[in-house]
Order: C-alpha cells, then sequence, then structure tokens
C-alpha cells in the first residue's frame, strides 16, 4: 500500500489523472467521488485525444439536481490515478467543464482496490 497526497477545492478531493488513446495523454484534475458508479470525462477533455461520440460503445444518463443529462460511453486506453493503471477502461462523457471539473472518479475505478482516506493528512492509503 502507498500513501498518496491530494489536494483539497472546496472540500472536493482533487487527484491528478492521465487519459490514454492511441493518438496521445491528457493530464487533468479529476474529483474522488464514491457516491456514483461510472467515473465521467468532460466530453472536451476526452477529444483532446481524439475519443467523441463517434467511439460511443453506448449512450450515458445522467441525473443530478439540475435535471439529466444525455452523454455518451467509451472505453479509453488507460487510466491512470493514484498510482493505478486500467487498460480498456469504461467511462462517460458528459459536460462538467462549467461546473469547474474536469471528470469525476467514481466506484468502477476505485472498486478495483482497497482503500482508506485520511482527511486530517490529505492522504489516500491505496
Amino acid at each position: 500500500m502507498a500513501d498518496l497526497p491530494y489536494s483539497v477545492d472546496k472540500r472536493l478531493i482533487i487527484v491528478p489523472v492521465k487519459l490514454h488513446s492511441l493518438s496521445g495523454v491528457v493530464r487533468a484534475r479529476f474529483v474522488l467521488d464514491t457516491g456514483a458508479s461510472l467515473t465521467i470525462v468532460d466530453h472536451r477533455i476526452a477529444e483532446t485525444i481524439g475519443y467523441s461520440s463517434a467511439n460511443a460503445t453506448s449512450p450515458s444518463r445522467v441525473t443530478s439536481a439540475a435535471g439529466k443529462e444525455e452523454g455518451f460511453r467509451i472505453r479509453v486506453a488507460s487510466f491512470e490515478t493514484l498510482g493505478k493503471r486500467l487498460v480498456d477502461f469504461e467511462v462517460a462523457c458528459h459536460s462538467l467543464l462549467e461546473q469547474g471539473v474536469e471528470g469525476l472518479i467514481e466506484m468502477n475505478f476505485l472498486e478495483q482496490f482497497d482503500f482508506s482516506i485520511f482527511p486530517s493528512k490529505q492522504v489516500i492509503r491505496i
């Protein structure tokens, strides 16, 4: 197990992420969110490395206090964060940048590993 630091922005846990495609890599800052099932990437972040709705494996819909939003699901070549890398990883693409978020790390990533969050130290042990 490793202790990895995280930052806090408006009480949200922020961690660095790398998304890989066949055409490149993008670095982003995602919010750790244990309250949902599928990792979400802002569609514009995905587009910077060549992903679009043309790569969709299925539609995606998220419901929040703001209402329902349609998006799409893709499989990214790899997804790296917290010292871990998953290959051929499914994410949903939706609009998040307007909310000041590049992406959300959800349980489909986190359930692959045992982890603990230590808020007083701003450390995630994974």
